[in-house]
């Protein structure tokens, strides 16, 4: 879940499966959405974006109620929802022709072509509506027009959601049961947002950026000295030369404050891309591959800050001859993983997504609500909004969803997480009570939501055994839910 500056190239990157002829396509589809849930009053509506795949949904999956087939839902996230659908092959590829499933993904407001005031969506006065809340009313509502119109009132719903998607499948889950009969929420760190049990999970401010310094420092015994080395370079160098090494359109693109925060922002997203196998542009295991460049490139300052300046290029898309990099609102020298700022995902972080993390390691970072967050947002939104930490807490549950008194709490999820992710260090690892019909999966050598992506013969074992689990819960709650 990285600020939105840093997630289009990430979930670009994702997404590299979908270049692939063999894997299914969509079908792009539009729905008459309704702008405010919570308002009777207002009766506008928008253009809401969904991509669908009946192809599987033919009779095989047919049910003991008459349903044909499933419907597997996925709740789409902080990005244009082309994006995941390449990166999401266990429920394309796998369930939904196992189970004869339909396919659904609607995008989230605000994103991609999902903009309910056309190009003026991301003002501070139209951006009101862009909430956790409502979001996943408009999923609710999607459904049911998709059940209605297709007769298929009896079907069951399996929701499915990696990162802020698994947070909303989570939520959706928690607030509409009746809607979906259970959900796989893959890296979900929601934990992150309850900071009053942080304590007693052990997670602390600096959770989040010790899993990314554990990363390099595993990855090779001199990688973390040589990025301390590589900053010190870098903020030593002359600026002129820095915006040709890096391909950045200014000085400003390089970091609002040290020329190095920029490097330190791609250093900080790799890990939760830490996968097996080539993806997008990484190579196989890319902390280990980043490592040993920067590490044989340490026999000079200059090799080093070229090596470094031509990472952080191609992590932000940059390719021989292209444009040069814009420079980010949001990102470098923020809030790490985060990005208050303007544009919708900064809207979110100055609303109620904030994460409150420090930094150290890969980059010393303190944070203060007030400079790091009211002052940005103040200044990006004309003063209009300031961050609640706890709002999301207080309206769905944070750790109490999954560890809370089982009469109340949440049922039928699964939550995953791995250890290369940092991400995961917010989600719920530690198994809780059975008798929810909860799940907890830990996958040792995960990186952020993994197990969406479909099998590779270079997945660790535990992630090929982790699918092979969830499939059969999955199965499970479709067969007692059409059990009638």
């Amino acid at each position: 879940m990285p600020s939105s500056s840093f997630v289009l190239v990430l979930i670009a990157s994702l997404g590299g499966s979908s270049a692939l002829a063999s894997f299914p396509g969509y079908s792009e589809k539009f729905f008459n959405q309704t702008l405010d849930h919570f308002n009777p009053a207002d009766s506008r509506h928008w253009q809401h974006r969904y991509l669908v795949n009946d192809s599987y949904w033919d009779g095989r999956g047919k049910l003991k109620n008459g349903c044909r087939g499933p419907i597997l839902l996925y709740t789409g996230n902080e990005g244009d929802i082309t994006a995941f659908w390449g990166s999401n092959g266990f429920m394309i590829e796998v369930l939904a022709p196992k189970l004869g499933g339909l396919l659904l993904f609607p995008e989230e407001r605000y994103y991609g072509k999902s903009m309910p005031f056309g190009p003026d969506s991301l003002t501070a006065e139209n951006l009101v509506y862009l909430t956790t809340e409502q979001v996943i009313e408009d999923y609710v509502d999607l459904l049911y027009h998709i059940k209605s119109s297709t007769n298929s009132e009896n079907c069951p719903v399996i929701a499915f959601g990696g990162s802020y998607g698994g947070t909303l499948t989570t939520f959706l889950r928690a607030s509409h049961p009746e809607a979906v009969v259970g959900g796989l929420a893959a890296s979900a760190p929601i934990g992150y947002y309850d900071k009053h049990g942080w304590s007693e999970h052990g997670v602390t401010q600096y959770t989040w950026s010790d899993i990314v310094t554990k990363s390099y420092a595993e990855a090779h015994p001199q990688c973390l000295q040589t990025i301390v080395d590589a900053v010190s370079a870098i903020n030593n160098a002359p600026i002129e030369m820095l915006v040709r090494a890096f391909h950045v359109c200014e000085p400003a693109g390089l970091g609002p404050n040290a020329p190095s925060e920029l490097f330190q922002y791609a250093l900080e997203n790799l890990p939760q891309e830490n996968y097996p196998y080539p993806v997008g542009n990484n190579p196989g295991w890319p902390v280990n591959a980043t490592c040993d460049r920067l590490v044989a490139a340490a026999t000079s300052e200059t090799s080093l800050i070229e090596a470094a300046a031509s990472f952080a290029a191609e992590s932000f898309g940059y390719s021989s001859g292209g444009p040069c990099i814009a420079t980010l609102t949001e990102g470098p020298g923020s809030v790490p993983g985060d990005g208050p700022g303007p544009g919708n995902w900064g809207w979110q972080s100055c609303t109620e997504n904030l994460h409150q993390f420090s930094s150290r390691g890969v980059r010393n970072f303190t944070f203060n609500l007030q400079t790091n967050a009211i002052d940005v947002c103040n200044a990006a939104f004309n003063q209009s909004v300031s961050p609640d930490t706890t709002a999301l807490t207080r309206q769905y549950g944070g750790y109490a969803l999954a560890y809370g008194d089982v009469s109340s709490g949440v049922s039928n999820l699964i939550w995953s997480n791995g250890g290369l992710d940092p991400w995961g260090g917010g989600g719920f690892i530690k198994p809780g009570n059975p008798d929810s019909g909860n799940h907890w999966i830990w996958m040792a050598k995960g990186a952020h939501h993994l197990d969406l992506r479909g099998p590779h013969p270079q997945d660790p074992p535990e992630v090929t055994a982790a699918r092979k689990k969830e499939e059969e819960i999955i199965t499970q709650w479709i067969m007692d839910a059409s059990n009638v």
